[in-house]
């Protein structure tokens, strides 16, 4: 009868993040994934012999004063077993008669913007006051905080936490309330994809934390998303820890309202392990609709924290393989190229949820990974290419012949778009596919298939799941779902939050 100290259900960055500092730490770890590949979101998939990263386009990566998650992978160790590739910019915006390269480095952004909307000089500086502020605010956990810190948290930082959560304040507000320009204003928020997809309802404090740090400068993982769940995939397993994949938890066990292990289901049988904690990196409602049915518990309070609480929107993914270097033939395409639709730009800042336009006339989002030696291609002859737009799993709730036909369609539109914007792009492409929010239900089991967990609707940890159960001891949760959210950096820093909790506990 196998024990451990933690069992972690879930290969999510979240779930592996967790693990990989509690196995640091010197607690014996077990990973089981229910899918084939390790990471979630963050994994790679073959084609054509080349990696497709399924889910990191770019990273944020900013100052090491303001950015917490270089303290975390400098205490996991990733530093010495993953390489970054610096971004050539931060990205670029198109739209017809419309190109702006934005640079990195605080300064330099401030530069160029004002060089374009001179008129909106104080408004730019009052911005980029404000998001370092929150960055600032978001720099450490108490318990990586000196002396120092700590003793005069309560002044420099406390107090602008406490603004957030009583003002609630969302992007259509900070930005309305400093610039009037809405073209600016959309520059500003280009990327809110990678998050959200309504200005109105997405929260001030995150949007102002990760564009100051992609500001600062964005990388890219060499090798790939997969490269780096493979690298805290290794971490657990030099410390004493095990990474089983094919592994599908159909319950968690528990004893007197406490988890103890899990039963899972590995090629047709069954198994039962136990452990001292239960971690769960996957959606909530499984645990709770699922994993714990039939337990006679009360699970009230634990069920409260999720009920009424919005998904986060998904994405549709397009991914295409090149049989030649699109950076050469077309040099002015940047890493990552936002391309709007005149429509979506010209209309008002306050009219620009994503998600009440056509899936056709939203920003595409189209990452050209052969501007950087990404490592992610086994032949000289094969370049990637990747479009997303933001999307919601009602657009693709259809039946099997429909869902086919709208697959193909969008597709299509995407290839036609890009062709548009990098003229016969398309001459090049020798493979095609695109994911939608069903894929990452089908991969995931995400509800609504979002890679995001709950939207960030409201300020404070207080609307995101707690990394603890109120009702069940000894389980604990990691997740896009958990403080701080989504997003690679979201769910990295939730596993080290969850872990350090479940250490100074222990």
């Amino acid at each position: 009868m196998s024990k451990f100290d933690t069992i972690v259900i879930g290969s999510g960055l979240g779930g592996l993040s967790a693990a990989s500092y509690l196995a640091k730490n010197g607690k014996k770890v077990l990973v089981l994934e229910q899918h084939s590949l390790i990471g979630g979101c963050a994994t790679c998939f073959k084609r054509k012999d080349m990696l497709i990263d399924a889910g990191l386009h770019e990273m944020d990566w900013g100052n090491p004063k303001t950015d917490m998650k270089e303290i975390v992978f400098k205490k996991l160790g990733l530093m010495e077993k993953i390489e970054l590739i610096p971004l050539p910019s931060a990205w670029s915006i198109l739209s017809k008669d419309f190109h702006l390269q934005i640079p990195h480095g605080e300064e330099e952004v401030k530069k160029t913007l004002i060089r374009l909307f001179p008129h909106e000089e104080k408004g730019i500086e009052k911005y980029f006051k404000a998001i370092k502020l929150q960055a600032y605010s978001a720099r450490r956990f108490a318990w990586d905080m000196n002396k120092f810190e700590l003793f005069f948290f309560p002044f420099t930082t406390a107090w602008i936490f406490l603004k957030n959560k009583l003002l609630n304040l969302k992007v259509s507000d900070v930005l309305n309330s400093i610039i009037k320009d809405d073209k600016l204003k959309k520059i500003l928020n280009i990327n809110i994809g990678y998050y959200h997809h309504d200005p109105k309802k997405f929260i001030w404090s995150f949007h102002a934390i990760s564009q100051k740090h992609y500001y600062d400068g964005a990388v890219y993982v060499k090798g790939g998303s997969g490269a780096l769940s493979k690298t805290f995939e290794e971490l657990v397993r030099e410390n004493n820890g095990e990474v089983k994949s094919k592994c599908d938890v159909v319950e968690i066990l528990t004893s007197n309202s406490k988890a103890i292990g899990v039963r899972y289901k590995q090629n047709r049988k069954f198994f039962e392990v136990y452990a001292d904690n239960i971690i769960a990196n996957c959606d909530p409602e499984i645990v709770y609709n699922d994993l714990l049915k039939n337990k006679n518990l009360d699970l009230t309070l634990d069920v409260k924290k999720i009920e009424n609480k919005n998904r986060a929107c998904s994405l549709i993914s397009a991914y295409f393989i090149y049989d030649r270097n699109i950076s050469e033939i077309y040099p002015n395409m940047d890493y990552a190229n936002f391309i709007l639709d005149k429509e979506f730009f010209d209309a008002s800042f306050d009219n620009s949820n994503t998600l009440d336009f056509e899936i056709s006339k939203r920003t595409l989002a189209f990452v050209n990974y052969s501007k950087i030696d990404n490592g992610l291609s086994q032949r000289d002859d094969r370049f990637l290419g990747v479009a997303a737009i933001s999307s919601h799993f009602k657009e693709w709730d259809l039946n099997e012949k429909e869902y086919r036909v709208k697959k193909e369609e969008i597709l299509q539109a995407i290839i036609s778009k890009l062709d548009e914007y990098f003229p016969n792009l398309s001459s090049y492409m020798i493979h095609s596919e695109l994911a939608t929010p069903k894929s990452i239900l089908r991969y995931t089991r995400a509800k609504e298939g979002t890679a995001y967990g709950f939207s960030q609707d409201k300020e404070g940890r207080a609307y995101r799941l707690n990394y603890v159960s109120k009702t069940v001891k000894n389980l604990f949760f990691a997740s896009a779902f958990t403080f701080p959210g989504g997003g690679f950096t979201g769910a990295i820093l939730g596993g080290y939050y969850t872990a350090s909790k479940m250490l100074c506990k222990s």
